[in-house]
């Protein structure tokens, strides 16, 4: 083979490959620019892969851009949850029974009393005849009214919280029920009223409310 033959110097780095492709670049010399149309290889990993998108951006896919991703929804009073110091939806139908009862109650006794002093005379020909006083009306209905003033103090009072008060109320509750077992058959809408609150200032989100110490 002739020595002015390239490919006869298997060392010589300008030697022509047999598989068309480009000579090795001569050691000390630098890089050459690549050609037009040829894709660049990036940084971020081999064959012009990109780097993830969470790498690159730190975050999660579809989190806007600069926002933490938001925390997932907890229980009552934790952290994603409803704000601690709200008011139970159980609780607060318990407290507008509380007021509405309260108020309706009071009005009444007040109207009994003040029509039993006014026809006392005609009520003690009528019942004195059967024994009974007109004392016992009076007194009833004077435990009508306290009854209904304590149960709106009682509900002025929730926002207090402790479980002292929750106790108070469930029993406010259950002398409601005898209430309206005195006033038959009117009492009954009062019994159920009674019975709705027990059951609801007994589950355990009123329960965890009332014991929470308030913020």
């Amino acid at each position: 083979m002739s020595s002015s033959d390239p490919n006869s110097h298997p060392d010589d780095p300008y030697r022509k490959n047999p598989y068309g492709e480009p000579p090795a670049q001569p050691p000390g010399q630098p890089e050459p620019p690549p050609s037009q149309g040829q894709p660049q290889q990036h940084p971020g990993g081999p064959y012009g892969q990109q780097p993830p998108h969470d790498q690159a951006y730190g975050q999660s896919y579809g989190q806007p851009y600069g926002h933490p991703q938001a925390p997932p929804p907890g229980p009552y009073g934790a952290p994603g949850g409803g704000p601690p110091g709200a008011m139970p939806s159980k609780v607060n139908t318990s407290r507008m029974i509380f007021f509405i009862v309260g108020g309706l109650q009071a009005l009444f006794s007040l109207l009994a009393i003040v029509a039993f002093a006014a026809a006392q005379n005609q009520l003690e020909d009528v019942y004195g005849d059967l024994g009974i006083g007109t004392g016992v009306y009076y007194t009833m209905f004077a435990v009508f009214l306290i009854h209904a003033i304590i149960g709106i103090v009682l509900a002025v009072k929730f926002p207090q919280r402790g479980n002292g008060l929750r106790i108070g109320a469930v029993v406010w509750s259950a002398f409601l029920i005898l209430v309206g077992l005195a006033a038959l058959p009117l009492g009954l809408l009062w019994i159920a009223l009674g019975i709705v609150c027990i059951v609801l200032l007994s589950s355990a989100e009123s329960t965890a409310w009332f014991d929470r110490a308030r913020a």
